[in-house]
């Protein structure tokens, strides 16, 4: 069982569980007393820690000692997800959070049906937050990704340039270059990398040529058209499999 808490939760050796995580803790673990829990607090810190008390609108627990967790890639990865219908953006969200994601930032691109309006756009986002936190305790991440306010395709290339991570723009195009290709030409970056995934439409002509004017690569994932909601994931897992477990001969 494990929990993610704001550091302010976190008083000597004792840790006070409330609000929606003390209803999960109640009545979706079913936790009792004497239980035994992970507490995180999304600095880096972990600790088992002990139900002590269970009341009706709190918990309490005692940190019984600090643990070392080796769960986060070596490598930080952003996501501009094109937002599509229904749900496809949260399960970008969640299983994203679960494979290793760092970051995830929604992207109204020109083909975008989903537009938020601004008045829910502060309550979207408290949402997309909390799947990534519950996706993070699930998937044992040692810390929750960050999702970021929504940006066009050309805010998302200011964005990368200014973290100075490596970017690639994802697209079926056959005249992109396929990503083992390009994984196996790149160096192996120093701190970040980030990817750009587009609607169902696909990315439209200026964005095309956005990507090109920023001098960034546009690169496939082979003869087979993936849905929008499956290409993060699948270039996820390949960047983080060749940089973290590919060793050159």
């Amino acid at each position: 069982m494990r929990l993610f808490l704001s550091p302010e939760q976190f008083k000597g050796d004792t840790a006070q569980i409330t609000d929606v995580d003390h209803q999960h803790l109640v009545r979706v673990m079913r936790a009792r007393v004497g239980e035994s829990i992970t507490l995180l607090d999304n600095c880096g810190h972990a600790y088992h820690a002990t139900l002590t008390q269970i009341e009706k609108h709190t918990a309490t627990a005692r940190l019984d000692h600090a643990i070392t967790l080796h769960s986060e890639p070596a490598l930080s990865i952003a996501v501009g997800q094109a937002l599509g219908k229904g749900d496809k953006f949260e399960q970008v969200l969640q299983h994203g959070t679960e494979v290793g994601v760092s970051i995830f930032i929604p992207l109204q691109a020109e083909r975008s049906v989903v537009d938020i309006p601004p008045a829910k756009l502060a309550t979207r986002l408290q949402r997309w937050q909390m799947i990534a936190k519950g996706a993070a305790e699930q998937s044992g991440r040692l810390s929750i990704p960050q999702v970021l306010p929504p940006m066009t395709l050309a805010q998302f290339w200011k964005w990368c340039e200014e973290q100075k991570a490596q970017a690639i723009l994802l697209t079926p195009a056959p005249s992109a270059q396929s990503l083992f290709a390009f994984l196996t030409e790149s160096a192996n970056p120093q701190a970040s990398f980030a990817i750009a995934v587009g609607p169902e439409g696909g990315w439209s002509s200026a964005e095309v040529l956005c990507t090109q004017k920023a001098k960034l690569p546009c690169v496939c994932l082979g003869e087979r058209v993936l849905r929008t909601e499956t290409t993060a994931l699948v270039t996820v897992s390949q960047i983080l499999y060749h940089f973290e477990h590919f060793t050159p001969a």
